[in-house]
């Protein structure tokens, strides 16, 4: 067989030149994979490793006899979460591959909190052994895909541990996670940590989802702090914007856009307003990914805003009347003018 050495000598070719073109090739391979194939190897992975979690549930409750949740499992646990950075760690691999490596470290940490939650019962343990391996994950830089995961979890186990807690604050404290997370976009660490940034923008929101009843008194009009943290953000995001403009009539526009961003927060649940400071953020960085995911969350607020509030069908109109009217003037405002650039 004739090496590429001797192949580019015969036909008077470059072989640097030709060992990269090769190199590129053979790096463009799963880019020319069909995307529904590589949505089908990705999910086949992802069944391949809960397969693999059920099998070994049924293995430790069969041979062993462990009927919960205990130490033996969260050892467990960490192992398959090592497995699955040790695959990671082969070097280039196939979309199955990489997929299961990353479902077996999301199994993995998932287990290993959850077993610590049932031993120790309290969810601050699994939180905090899942803000540990999240620290490996974002410490190695893998996969966003797999870091936004664990950071999820993360926030999730948090979340849980707060509302155990019964503390009469918990909505604001998980209200802190948005400037964070506004903070890590704004002003990125040299670890890339935007997926963990993702999960404490979405905190808020997804709790918000997730409760039973948008507007208990935890998050109904009573709960102030809440929606002015998303406020402050909304706010500061504005004057980062009017900070860079270059024409004081600019200055003006953005800042009426501001104020009329207020409003809506000040009239929204926490959650919605947490969603329009999401919208913010996506606009000051002209993040599209993000915009989309503030206005999917707008989308469910907004309805159930009108739909859960106790008030009159009057009162409930005036207040959907004033954040249109809101939203309007910022869509005014932030218009380009003819002949100005905005």
């Amino acid at each position: 067989m004739t090496d590429i050495a001797s192949l580019s000598a015969q036909l008077g070719l470059d072989e640097t030149a030709v060992r990269r073109a090769l190199e590129s090739e053979s790096g463009t391979a799963d880019a020319a994979t069909p995307w529904y194939v590589l949505m089908l190897l990705g999910l086949g992975a992802w069944i391949t490793a809960l397969i693999m979690v059920v099998f070994v549930a049924l293995l430790l409750n069969v041979a062993f006899g462990v009927e919960e949740p205990d130490v033996a499992s969260a050892a467990l646990g960490a192992g398959m979460f090592l497995c699955g950075l040790l695959i990671e760690t082969k070097g280039k691999a196939s979309v199955f591959v990489q997929q299961f490596a990353i479902a077996l470290v999301a199994a993995g940490a998932a287990i290993a909190a959850i077993s610590l939650w049932v031993e120790s019962d309290s969810a601050w343990s699994a939180a905090a052994a899942a803000a540990a391996m999240t620290a490996i994950d974002i410490w190695r830089g893998r996969n966003a895909q797999q870091q936004f995961l664990l950071a999820a979890l993360a926030v999730g186990f948090a979340i849980a541990a707060l509302d155990d807690a019964t503390t009469a604050a918990r909505v604001d404290i998980v209200a802190l996670a948005l400037p964070i997370g506004v903070a890590l976009y704004l002003r990125p660490p040299r670890l890339d940590m935007r997926p963990t940034a993702t999960a404490l923008l979405l905190a808020m929101p997804f709790h918000a989802m997730v409760i039973d009843s948008l507007y208990a008194p935890d998050l109904g009009f009573d709960n102030w702090p809440a929606r002015a943290i998303a406020l402050a953000v909304v706010v500061a995001l504005a004057w980062l914007r009017v900070r860079g403009s270059a024409t004081p009539p600019d200055h003006l526009r953005r800042l009426l856009a501001a104020l009329a961003a207020a409003v809506v927060c000040l009239l929204l649940p926490p959650g919605g307003s947490a969603g329009l400071a999401v919208l913010m953020l996506a606009f000051t960085l002209g993040h599209w990914p993000l915009a989309i995911v503030g206005a999917l969350l707008e989308v469910y607020f907004v309805p159930r805003f009108y739909y859960d509030l106790e008030l009159s069908l009057l009162t409930k109109s005036w207040i959907l009347v004033g954040v249109g009217i809101a939203l309007l003037a910022s869509s005014a405002a932030l218009r380009p003018r003819r002949g100005v650039p905005s």
